[in-house]
């Protein structure tokens, strides 16, 4: 017996010793590729700064396009929400955990998003995760873009269809593909992001829906990026598609499956959801897990949602002023001889420096000059395409965005001082 036990504790000791060994060598991998990140305790301030290591900075890292996180009427609404209900919603949304808060932030987002109802999520990764997983079944063909986020990329795997991946700057690949015969008894899908969050740069989203209508396929898209920025007042960039091409109002709604958003970027709170048809929010009530079986989005961040959406309804003119300063940064760059991504009035600007090492370096040298700048990295991004990813926000004064501008110049062109 004692034989016996002491070669099981030898055994499991084997075990462990080789599975650590395991996580040493890959994280030793991980950092020699430039790729290792590290945790860091960054708390937000007021007025487009933050504090990191005991020092304020300017804060262009996070994507609070509006400023809506500390507008005074967003504060109030959540604080008077957990004065009166508490914090969390308790219980999943079949049991008890759809609250007043949660039916009111419902009812005003398909007011917004002009649709027919909405369905929250508690955030927009299982929004996305649990609409394609849910609405795509194995036997379909889904397309999905090159660049999509992770969380649209896991829900077409998770939803066991066949699974494509295409280019949205190359749609002959696409046509290609849907040209191809298939059975009667199977659907065509096409999920992308309206604007591609790392990139900058919006789907060219009349082209997709020529080839939905053409080839009989449906789209789901996610508007993370383009609600509150894009679209006529920050209603997203289908809406905006809708506007500049009265043609194409018809086969939006045909063809456009669901629309997903995320209440956590230019709204300034935190949750996902998405917006469609009644029998679409039924079918995702009943059969999308990460609604069923997840606790409640706080019922807080519903009241900052509600409130963010009633003040954005109040004053579109917000995304006008926002695309007006990104449009100015991009000039003042651009000028400079900058290599930007994107379209000219997006707030996500990325300036692709392509070594991962050079991308660290040069985020750091901008914190030490007083700016937080996400350095993007693989695996977010492909390989060879490391970047800085700058992100405008309301909250950032002119004077401090033409600091970071003559900042950014400086160091392109090798300046470090």
């Amino acid at each position: 017996m004692s034989d016996a036990h002491d070669d099981g504790l030898r055994a499991e000791a084997t075990r462990s010793t080789s599975l650590s060994t395991r996580i040493a060598t890959r994280l030793e991998r991980i950092e020699a590729e430039g790729l290792l990140r590290q945790q860091r305790v960054v708390e937000p301030l007021a007025a487009g700064r933050c504090r990191l290591a005991q020092r304020e900075l300017w804060d262009f890292s996070n994507n609070d396009y509006l400023g809506m996180s500390r507008h005074p009427a967003v504060i109030d609404a959540t604080q008077s929400a957990v004065a009166r209900y508490g914090v969390g919603a308790r219980a999943s949304m079949l049991i008890s955990g759809w609250t007043v808060e949660h039916e009111r932030l419902s009812l005003v987002l398909a007011r917004f998003e002009k649709a027919e109802r909405a369905l929250l999520f508690s955030s927009g990764y299982a929004a996305c995760m649990g609409t394609v997983s849910t609405l795509v079944e194995p036997g379909d063909t889904i397309y999905c873009d090159k660049l999509n986020h992770a969380c649209l990329v896991d829900g077409c795997r998770l939803s066991g269809a066949r699974l494509r991946v295409y280019r949205h700057d190359d749609l002959s690949t696409l046509e290609r593909e849907l040209r191809k015969p298939r059975g009667s008894d199977t659907r065509t899908w096409i999920v992308t992001e309206t604007v591609f969050g790392m990139e900058g740069m919006p789907a060219p989203l009349p082209e997709l829906l020529d080839l939905a209508e053409r080839y009989d396929a449906c789209l789901i898209c996610d508007e993370a990026h383009a609600t509150g920025v894009f679209g006529p007042g920050g209603q997203g960039q289908l809406a905006e598609v809708g506007e500049e091409h009265p043609e194409l109002r018809p086969v939006l709604a045909r063809r456009i499956a669901a629309r997903i958003g995320t209440l956590s970027k230019a709204l300034g709170a935190q949750g996902g959801f998405v917006v469609g048809s009644r029998e679409l929010i039924s079918l995702l009530w009943n059969a999308a897990r990460p609604a069923m079986f997840a606790t409640g989005l706080a019922i807080a961040n519903c009241a900052a949602a509600t409130a963010a959406l009633n003040l954005l309804e109040q004053h579109p003119d917000q995304c006008t002023r926002l695309r007006q300063k990104s449009r100015t940064l991009r000039e003042r760059l651009r000028e400079a001889g900058l290599q930007l991504l994107g379209a000219d009035e997006c707030p996500i600007i990325p300036l692709v420096l392509a070594d991962p090492l050079r991308t660290l370096e040069m985020g750091r040298e901008l914190e030490q000059a007083g700016f937080l700048v996400g350095a993007v990295r693989p695996p977010t991004v492909p390989r060879n395409t490391s970047r800085l990813r700058i992100s405008l926000s309301l909250s950032h004064p002119d004077q401090a965005i033409e600091e970071l501008a003559a900042r950014l110049i400086r160091l392109q062109r090798g300046e470090h001082t």
